[in-house]
């Protein structure tokens, strides 16, 4: 069982046992739902020990959101494989405005990420645990691109969608045209190999701060 009690005893814990405690969590969560997840590769968290104590914190922050965001869905009796509430859980608990034509986008075999303006990816759909079999230690710690790789045809694709995106003024939902290609997770156990595209990309913009996120809906396969 999750040991849900964190949120009331993780005060004068190490940060090194907050990671441990909410990746066993999450992974226990996702497992409920018939997924396995490793939390971590190795219990000497050799990656979340590689950072700083700022970037240790901030990690935390963001695993703590996808723990809470796992929970709002749970305690009204709701499935993480349910994609809509799951994602509407997420820009909830974030505190950001979502174009409602996006939200009618999303279909259950999509999957749903979403990204800082610094691309790192706070929020990824159940079906992301489908394809990719990284541990939540390896996704929460280090770069996107030390953990797959594009074409660099594709990349390129991929880059000017993502420029044209926040060329916009003010940013609002584009609709992607880079095709259909495949990705592969350098260091995976397993699922080396994923055919992936982005459909659309949607701005989701704070309510209470300046910070903007980008929400991108996906399809994503196992070759």
């Amino acid at each position: 069982m999750p040991k849900l009690f964190y949120m009331q005893s993780s005060s004068g814990l190490s940060r090194h046992a907050r990671f441990k405690i909410l990746s066993e969590n999450i992974s226990a969560l996702i497992e409920e739902e018939g997924l396995l997840v490793r939390p971590y590769g190795h219990a000497t968290l050799p990656y979340f020990n590689l950072l700083t104590a700022e970037e240790q914190e901030q990690v935390l922050r963001d695993i703590l959101i996808y723990f809470q965001v796992c929970t709002d869905v749970k305690s009204q009796n709701g499935s993480l494989k349910d994609t809509r509430l799951f994602t509407e859980k997420a820009i909830h608990r974030l505190g950001v405005s979502v174009d409602p034509f996006i939200l009618e986008q999303i279909q259950p075999h999509h999957l749903i990420e979403i990204y800082t303006q610094a691309q790192t990816q706070i929020f990824r759909s159940l079906k992301f645990f489908e394809v990719c079999s990284y541990s939540l230690e390896d996704l929460y710690c280090r770069k996107w691109y030390h953990l797959y790789q594009r074409s660099p045809e594709d990349q390129e694709k991929l880059e000017s969608d993502i420029g044209l995106f926040y060329s916009q003024s003010p940013m609002r939902t584009l609709k992607a045209t880079a095709p259909e290609h495949t990705i592969r997770a350098t260091t995976s156990l397993e699922r080396n190999e994923i055919i992936t595209q982005i459909l659309w990309l949607s701005p989701l913009f704070s309510n209470t701060k300046a910070d903007s996120y980008i929400l991108a809906v996906v399809t994503s396969r196992l070759p």
